[in-house]
């Protein structure tokens, strides 16, 4: 007896069809949206995000929070300054095609990922969302002195460059570490000291940056001190700022606390090591891919910096 044939197979139900083109078209946009992010961050990620994560869980061992109350505010402090930095480079980027295609290539634009009303869609987007989060953190005067700052950058002339910049760096070291040190705690007399000290001393080494991007800023005509005075000037001063750091965050940051002496000797030695190879090698080595390691040294020295201050304040 024959069997009869199965029957046909019922086609997809409408709703199913679309929530699949749905998912696949959400997913390809998150994997666009992500691909975008990490080559608009990804040169700057370790200074924005590090030194804060550093600072607020040192300013959690001056507090003596638990590591339940550490790990929140960790979490808080990376979406934080991670929103920290997105603001800024896609403001920055937004309008820096010419000089990214000779200094930066990987980033969105010269991909053509993006364009640069695409990249300020997502400034005002990722903006609220800073602000929302800033009251939500209790952080907000730090938001809004940020959001200031970039909002003024964005419209800066080139030929202001030169001396607007430091502002620009003050501020926002000013905004991610009292920013950070605010998710673990009030700010008190010990952070304002951190703050202050770390500001004031890596503010002009900052510099460095212009010396590694010369190349890019001559493309567009931007004022830069290297530009201006020479490689070699702003190279020297980086040196002796190098060299020189070590002895101010030992009298001012690492002596005032309570740590025993072999541990705040270890501090030293870990943050002059870190100095001193980045002053070496600004002065010796000077290609561009030299120099691009040399300022992510300085990147270094921060956070060595900050992660001294986690023993000491702990003690």
């Amino acid at each position: 007896m024959d069997v009869p044939p199965p029957p046909p197979a019922r086609p997809a139900a409408p709703n199913a069809a679309r929530s699949g083109r749905f998912l696949r078209s959400a997913l390809g946009v998150l994997r666009r949206e992500a691909e975008i992010t990490w080559r608009m961050m990804v040169d700057n990620l370790t200074a924005s995000v590090v030194p804060p994560l550093m600072i607020t869980a040192a300013a959690s061992s001056h507090y003596r929070a638990d590591a339940a109350a550490t790990l929140c505010s960790l979490a808080w402090c990376l979406l934080l300054h991670t929103l920290y930095q997105y603001v800024f480079d896609a403001s920055n980027q937004a309008r820096s095609l010419e000089e990214d295609r000779v200094n930066k290539p990987w980033r969105p634009l010269p991909h053509a990922l993006t364009t640069g009303p695409g990249l300020l869609r997502r400034l005002w987007i990722a903006s609220v969302l800073y602000i929302l989060l800033g009251v939500f953190t209790h952080t907000l005067i730090w938001v809004l002195l940020w959001q200031t700052t970039v909002i003024v950058a964005m419209f800066a002339s080139p030929r202001h460059y030169i001396w607007q910049k430091p502002l620009w760096m003050v501020s926002g070291m000013i905004s991610h570490l009292a920013a950070g040190w605010r998710l673990a705690g009030p700010i008190d007399r010990t952070g304002w000291t951190w703050i202050c000290t770390l500001t004031i001393l890596l503010a002009a080494p900052l510099r460095f940056e212009d010396v590694r991007d010369m190349d890019g800023d001559r493309a567009v005509e931007r004022r830069t001190l290297p530009l201006v005075i020479g490689h070699w000037p702003v190279r020297i001063m980086f040196a002796v700022f190098m060299a020189a750091a070590p002895i101010p965050v030992h009298l001012l940051l690492y002596a005032p606390g309570n740590a025993g002496r072999l541990t705040g000797w270890s501090c030293d030695a870990a943050l002059a090591a870190v100095c001193w190879t980045a002053a070496a090698r600004s002065l010796l080595l000077r290609t561009t891919t030299a120099d691009r390691t040399t300022y992510l040294m300085l990147t270094a020295v921060y956070g060595t910096a900050l992660a001294g201050g986690i023993v000491i304040l702990r003690a």
